[in-house]
């Protein structure tokens, strides 16, 4: 491992673990879009994990925090899985996310405006291309298929 990937702020097999939610509808993905006092652009619903709190849970405590909505269901096993880099952020000159998608479904799209989430939306695969995504949400474009939440 060269210097540039030695960090003095955790081991260097550190990961903060982000858990997000996939929901499709007609081939769409929902996405929200964060309060301007955070991005201001377009994220997977979730966020990350707490220490020791499992992974279903959390990901419905953090879709309900931010927005409201009720998760009907969790897959078992995650859909997609990437990393991504963060630099300069939480104080750190970077640290990397692991994030682990899961197919949601959802009681009802009854969405509540909150602190960290200012509107939802659908968006098909062309689309992610051109909306402004959360910097580790860009990994999706490289995974999402519609066809992979079809019954």
């Amino acid at each position: 491992m060269t210097s540039i990937h030695k960090s003095t702020h955790f081991p260097d097999s550190f990961y903060r673990v982000t858990i997000k939610g996939l929901f499709v509808k007609d081939s769409k993905i929902l996405l929200l879009k964060e309060s301007p006092k955070l991005s201001g652009q377009w994220e997977l619903p979730g966020g990350g994990l707490d220490f020791g709190e499992e992974i279903h849970q959390g990901l419905k405590r953090k879709i309900e925090e931010e927005t409201g909505m009720k998760i009907k269901s969790i897959s078992e096993k995650p859909i997609y899985v990437w990393n991504w880099r963060f630099e300069n952020r939480r104080g750190m000159d970077w640290y990397y996310s692991l994030v682990i998608a899961y197919k949601i479904e959802i009681e009802n799209l009854e969405y509540q405006k909150s602190d960290e989430c200012d509107e939802i939306g659908f968006f098909s695969k062309e689309e992610l291309n051109t909306i402004e995504l959360c910097q580790q949400t860009n990994g999706l474009k490289d995974f999402f298929n519609p066809n992979d939440f079809k019954q």
